[in-house]
């Protein structure tokens, strides 16, 4: 069966930052030589290049942007690629096979969580009984930590991903049955990828996911995946409006990045 949403047909709102940590084998050169270069090389491949500081002699810390459609393993190849590119002449084999790489936004995650834990209270039913349903899908694995790291073949990495999805003008989903149907799908679907699932903020119009995916996961892949579970709900019908919102977030904010770098 074809999914309806595709990323040709949804659009998206999206704030996506990470900080990204690449080690020198030896002393890397200084980044005057190289930044330019490199933030002109890797805009190409939808890696925007905010700040770059070496966090000592053979360590640089970045704080990069990117569009939905970029994975962590994309960002690391793009910036770690392009930079030994740069350098080739002085530093052929430049890098360590390890790297850092850290979703963050503009809220960290104990925020978000609370944000989350907080959307019934926020958007109330005027039916008690209909406001006890709604409550009593709200989903919340305790044990799932999204400010913690994972570790992959050569590296740590953060994917803590915040989605919001809307229904469709005028659509308000209030049956017990189907609110719980909705609610499943999402947690089946998280532990089949497997990603780790922590928040589900259900409500008749909209949903809120808070969960961490694969260091190979892009934003999009992971929202398009979702919104065509829940799709399979309604017989795949379009429940969801063709848009939708994704940032990122981890442990710290881009205000602890921002202090870093001064």
């Amino acid at each position: 069966m074809e999914p309806i949403y595709t990323a040709d047909n949804t659009t998206t709102a999206y704030q996506l930052n990470w900080s990204l940590a690449l080690f020198g084998k030896s002393d890397l050169p200084d980044q005057s030589a190289w930044l330019e270069e490199l933030r002109a090389a890797t805009e190409a491949d939808g890696v925007r290049i905010l700040s770059a500081n070496a966090r000592s002699e053979n360590t640089i810390q970045f704080l990069a942007s990117t569009r939905p459609d970029s994975s962590p393993s994309d960002i690391v190849r793009s910036v770690k690629g392009r930079l030994q590119y740069l350098i080739r002449d002085p530093n052929p084999k430049a890098f360590r096979r390890n790297y850092h790489i850290q979703s963050v936004g503009e809220a960290n995650s104990n925020v978000l969580d609370q944000y989350v834990a907080g959307q019934t209270a926020k958007h109330p039913m005027a039916d008690d009984a209909v406001q006890a349903r709604i409550e009593a899908v709200q989903f919340h694995d305790k044990s799932v930590d999204l400010s913690k790291t994972s570790i992959g073949n050569y590296g740590q990495y953060l994917n803590s991903l915040q989605i919001v999805a809307e229904n469709i003008e005028g659509w308000r989903e209030v049956r017990d049955a189907q609110l719980q149907r909705v609610r499943r799908v999402i947690v089946r679907a998280c532990e089949k990828k497997p990603w780790r699932l922590s928040r589900i903020g259900l409500l008749s119009n909209h949903v809120h996911v808070l969960l961490g995916a694969d260091v190979t996961d892009s934003p999009q892949s992971v929202v398009l995946s979702l919104m065509n579970n829940i799709a399979h709900v309604y017989e795949m019908k379009p429940i969801l409006k063709f848009s939708y919102y994704v940032g990122t977030f981890g442990g710290y904010d881009r205000g602890v990045v921002r202090k870093q770098k001064q």
